[in-house]
């Protein structure tokens, strides 16, 4: 089955988008591809933290704690 995706559109710094082009040449990968790992392993990442900070300190927080 097909993931399902959408569309973002970001102004980025040049050196970012010159560091990710340069990347890209000197992999062969298209630029697309290679933010689409970077912005997955990160969102993984985050996922992972939440996650544990949910199981160690829990998710329903004291009224004095909000």
């Amino acid at each position: 089955m097909a993931r399902e995706t959408v569309e973002l559109r970001v102004q980025l710094p040049r050196f970012t988008v010159d560091v990710l082009d340069g990347q890209c040449s000197a992999s062969g990968e298209c630029r697309t591809k290679l933010v689409d790992e970077i912005l997955g392993n990160w969102a993984v990442q985050k996922h992972r933290e939440a996650t544990l900070i949910l199981r160690v300190a829990g998710n329903n927080p004291t009224q004095s704690d909000k």
